[in-house]
């Protein structure tokens, strides 16, 4: 899976456990940790792996997402299972999160000598086989941003707009992560400028994962000409054009203190003045 949905997915996983099992379980269980890889042999970044209490039975759900058909992934996930059963001594719940839908086998084993040594069964989930209307209507805040991967009546733009409406009732603290994957796994089935028309980049830039994926969804050419007007703005009220400010403004990357630096810019008596403001702002954005 490409970095970004993988840095995502996995982002999301830690946050909302419960949130994940109970979209592969279809209902709420008792417990869910995350559980610890520390100790595990082969340790993969990429694995989701929860402990579960589900009715008093407890259970590991291991989890890998796929955004295309791996012919590595069945014996991958076989030998991460073995993996986890032999650690911990419990039994596992292998799971393929398909996000496309692009068909999945859910079985793998192999022969030898006539002899069936080993037949591996694993739960694919097909996001585009879920009632879409009906997770946004009742699911689980930690996966709204799955919800336009799955099956919908309405247009692009009407079910990223209500994702939206859902992630704006969640506390302000969480909504920056929610609203980064919200875009990203939105970007497997529609385009770019229709995401943004619903999902300003000012609403997911917060966000610590959106470094790692910042080039994608910041406008380079918009931020060119919001540092121009900057620099314009503070030849017209301190006299001098300062170039030898572009390349700090550039370092910001982010139009919501662009755009407050140039309301600065159009008031500052002094270029010494915007400096200060400049270095308040570098400083709070670092």
């Amino acid at each position: 899976m490409a970095q970004e949905f993988d840095l995502v997915i996995k982002a999301l996983a830690e946050r909302y456990p419960a949130h994940f099992v109970q979209l592969v379980r279809g209902f709420p269980v008792e417990k869910v940790e995350r559980a610890e890889k520390e100790a595990v042999a082969l340790k993969r970044e990429s694995d989701i792996i929860f402990s579960v209490t589900e009715n008093g039975y407890e259970y590991l759900m291991a989890i890998e997402a796929q955004t295309r058909v791996d012919r590595e992934m069945p014996r991958r996930l076989l030998e991460y299972t073995a993996l986890q059963h032999r650690e911990f001594k419990k039994p596992v719940y292998p799971v393929v999160l398909n996000l496309t839908g692009r068909p999945q086998e859910d079985t793998y084993g192999f022969d030898c000598l006539g002899f069936t040594v080993v037949t591996f069964h694993y739960r694919v989930v097909n996001l585009e086989d879920l009632p879409g209307q009906e997770a946004l209507k009742s699911g689980p805040l930690g996966i709204i941003p799955l919800v336009p991967l799955m099956r919908h009546e309405l247009p692009a733009e009407a079910v990223l707009a209500e994702c939206a409406k859902r992630i704006q009732q969640a506390p302000a603290g969480l909504q920056p992560d929610l609203y980064l994957g919200l875009a990203v796994f939105s970007s497997l089935r529609f385009t770019r400028e229709i995401i943004l028309k619903v999902i300003e980049v000012s609403k997911m830039e917060t966000s610590p994962l959106f470094d790692g994926i910042r080039e994608k969804w910041i406008d380079q050419g918009a931020i060119k000409t919001q540092i121009e007007a900057i620099l314009e703005a503070l030849e017209e009220t301190t006299g001098r054009y300062p170039g030898e400010l572009e390349n700090r403004l550039r370092a910001i990357q982010n139009m919501a203190a662009l755009k407050m630096l140039f309301r600065r810019a159009m008031k500052v008596k002094s270029l010494e003045e915007f400096i200060l403001a400049l270095d308040n702002e570098r400083g709070q954005t670092n």
